[in-house]
């Protein structure tokens, strides 16, 4: 093709493929100006290594042991476009130059992108036999994505075309053509080959040149096509994945958004939580454009695998699908009631004019209809919070805050919720505990322990934190005087706080009320700062999240470690002893808000590895693929009426290790797991029990006196403790506790004891 012609056909493909993407990416991003803003600029070291381990390095894709060929094919074809990035700007350099090849580099980077074409190419078969043959249940069949698949196939394709009838043709004239041709293609090893066989075949030279010339016009409209299409396609993701991978969350995972002066926002009945599109920040907007529709989080949700309404991937297309067909008015700025406002402020917190034009106001005529209905409610409540679906996400899309974002608007502006989550939020209201028990009695389960209060004992070492289920649920107690017989058994010095307790606010922020949630918390707070508190114990994984890393966003920082995590440690120093027991086949349940929202794994596995006799064991579903026993974001306190129950599954799933115990580390999950024993008929089979209890059961006798204990010798000597641990030796000995209490002999000895001693 002369020269002129072929700066002529570049220049229109630039010009008006590049004009029509600039126009799509300019209404993309004035939504994403058009949101609240959010903070996502700072710890950019941080952001950096995030960027570097799972944008460019892919980790999430080789986290699934069950397809781990989709992975690698993914992987393969990311890092191939990322090499080729640099063929495709030389390619249009060559529509004005033909002969420009890149200087220096060429030797290098010729091979690298010849053998990467090669790989991509071998991944896109492959993504074909996945999306036609084989079908993984994750992935819907989608003609956008055979038509990409192909779009990239072909890009390949015309790559090896060009090149090799091209530099085949130079070698079929031979002469000064055919050493300059021969001097390129050195380079390009596998179009060496190609351009070598086509050479020898009986077509004339010309043909092959213009073959060659059609495969590169081919491979740049392809080129320009598939750009366009991006930004209107799940493949945006292809544009988005890596800035919203860098600008992912670096706060605690567990911490859910404050609603700032939310007292105020009440009083004025300023809608809160998300109904509007401008409701979401730009990062969330960013999430809805990324979203790759792979279906791992749909696969790995506990309310989708057990035949609930919600479908995490879905929510996101939902409300991605709701703000692309509502766009114009979005940008408009056109609020639920159809009038025109300054609804929204930038990302960098300017407000954005409220002033549009007649053509943007007639586009906004309509009634903009709120974003919440472009969801299921009985989705949103179906949801556990468990944060499978994130963890899961190879781009970093965070599915749990817009679920709790669209509660808090169903509960704190519209009032409605399942009616047994009303009454639990009211009980938590009057009675600051779920299931209204008095709060007086909070601390009747320590009585007869003689454990000091943090008004008897301020500035303690430690503050036992209990929590409601260890307060009140009759099962629960139990693990909460285990904790204590092990702290006690350890020499660790501790106060509770008694009836002054209050709910840690876990479950009023889960299910929406935000406001109760920080009443809660403050209170909480106020107590912790007056006792002098600086560390802080935990049994309940949902207090131990809350106080740890939602606290400090009201002011409240503390040391706060999980009863798992001390347990390990006193192991580990020393300060825990234990005697020969029973062999036990254990398997270990991860709690998602130890787990998954604190990455602690490890701490809970070393304490139960290192008592003698047991073995344990791991479900295919643990550590990061855990799934939740179906109690979290406050699904507890909500019936479960459609499809299998979630803590059902998890106990079959526990059952595939045959162990003798399923324990855990989480109240909550504990009852989950003892009902499902119970619904399963295998309570008889197996026994559900604490790290804290098994721990508890194998200490040896010396070490089950506490703090507090009066220990007697000789024959028939009775003995009695004010801590409720007595301890008494030489054969004969009769002891008497109270309840709760744990009571050590020696041989021969008689114990006698009230209910819960051991």
């Amino acid at each position: 093709m002369d020269l002129q012609y072929r700066v002529w056909l570049a220049t229109l493909l630039l010009v008006v493929g590049g004009g029509l993407f600039t126009r799509t990416m300019m209404g993309r991003l004035q939504l994403l100006l058009k949101a609240k803003p959010e903070t996502r600029w700072n710890l950019i070291k941080d952001r950096g290594m995030t960027l570097l381990r799972i944008g460019i390095g892919q980790q999430k894709m080789f986290r699934d042991p069950v397809d781990p060929a989709s992975g690698w094919l993914h992987a393969m074809t990311f890092w191939g476009f990322c090499v080729l990035g640099l063929r495709t700007t030389q390619l249009f350099i060559q529509a004005y130059a033909p002969a420009f090849q890149w200087p220096l580099i060429e030797p290098i980077y010729g091979p690298i992108k010849d053998f990467t074409v090669a790989i991509v190419l071998i991944a896109i078969l492959g993504f074909f036999y996945r999306r036609l043959i084989v079908r993984p249940k994750r992935i819907a069949y989608s003609h956008e994505a055979l038509l990409i698949l192909s779009f990239i196939g072909l890009l390949m394709v015309t790559e090896f075309g060009f090149e090799a009838c091209h530099y085949g043709a130079a070698l079929a004239v031979g002469g000064a053509e055919a050493a300059l041709a021969s001097e390129h293609i050195a380079h390009a090893p596998i179009g060496a080959v190609l351009a070598d066989m086509i050479a020898k075949t009986s077509f004339n030279p010309k043909v092959l040149y213009a073959i060659g010339e059609v495969n590169f016009w081919i491979h740049l409209s392809i080129i320009v096509v598939f750009m366009n299409l991006l930004p209107l396609s799940k493949h945006f993701h292809v544009i988005t994945s890596l800035p919203n991978v860098f600008l992912s969350r670096l706060e605690p995972k567990g911490a859910l958004t404050l609603v700032p002066d939310i007292e105020k926002a009440l009083e004025e009945e300023t809608p809160l939580g998300m109904s509007q599109p401008t409701d979401m920040t730009w990062k969330q907007v960013l999430d809805l454009f990324t979203c790759t529709e792979c279906g791992r989080c749909e696969v790995n949700c506990p309310a989708w695998t057990t035949g609930k309404p919600l479908n995490p991937k879905m929510v996101i297309l939902d409300l991605r699908d709701f703000v692309y067909s509502r766009q114009s008015q979005i940008i408009s700025g056109v609020s639920a009631n159809g009038t025109a406002g300054p609804l929204a402020i930038g990302v960098d917190g300017i407000a954005v004019s409220g002033q549009i034009s007649a053509r943007e106001k007639a586009d906004a005529d309509a009634k903009l209809p709120e974003l919440i209905a472009s969801v299921n409610t009985d989705a949103i409540w179906a949801c556990t919070t468990c944060r499978s679906c994130s963890e899961q996400c190879p781009v970093m899309i965070e599915h749990v805050d817009k679920i709790v974002d669209v509660r808090r608007h169903l509960v704190m502006t519209r009032n409605e919720m399942p009616k047994e989550l009303a009454k639990t939020l009211a009980n938590l209201e009057s009675k600051s505990n779920p299931w209204g028990m008095p709060s007086g009695k909070r601390g009747d389960w320590a009585r007869g322990l003689g454990l000091p209060t943090l008004d008897e004992n301020p500035n303690p070492q430690w503050l036992y934190f209990v929590g409601c289920a260890g307060s009140f649920d009759e099962r629960a107690k139990k693990i909460t005087l285990a904790t204590v017989k092990v702290l006690q058994a350890a020499g660790v010095s501790f106060a509770i706080m008694g009836k002054k307790e209050k709910c840690s606010g876990d479950l009023a922020r889960r299910s929406g009320q935000e406001y109760l949630f920080q009443e809660q918390a403050k209170a909480n707070i106020q107590l912790f700062v007056e006792g002098g508190v600086r560390n802080i114990i935990t049994t309940c994984p949902h207090c131990y999240n809350t106080i740890k890393n939602e606290y400090p966003q009201l002011g409240g920082t503390f040391h706060v470690v999980h009863h798992s995590e001390l347990i390990a440690k006193l192991i580990a120093d020393g300060k825990l002893s234990f005697q020969e027991g029973e062999k036990q086949k254990i398997v270990y349940h991860d709690s998602c808000y130890l787990g998954r929202y604190n990455d602690v794994y490890d701490e809970p596995r070393q304490a139960l590895a290192a008592l003698p006799g047991v073995e344990l064991v791991e479900m295919q579903r643990s550590k990061r693929l855990g799934m939740c026993c179906g109690a979290g974001g406050a699904r507890m306190w909500m019936e479960e009426k459609i499809g299998t129950r979630v803590n059902n599954l998890r106990v079959e799933q526990a059952m595939e290790t045959t162990p003798n115990v399923i324990a855990s580390a989480c109240p909550f999950c504990m009852t989950m797991l003892s009902d499902g024993t119970k619904a399963l008929d295998i309570a008889d089979k197996v026994v559900t029990k604490d790290l804290a209890e098994i721990v508890a059961e194998r200490l040896k006798p010396a070490l089950a006196s506490g703090g507090g204990a009066t220990v007697a010798s000789g024959a028939g000597a009775t003995v009695a403790s004010s801590a409720g641990a007595t301890v008494a030796s030489s054969a004969g000995a009769t002891v008497a506790s109270s309840a709760g209490a744990t009571v050590a002999s020696s041989a021969g000895a008689t114990v006698a004891s009230d209910a819960g001693a051991t």
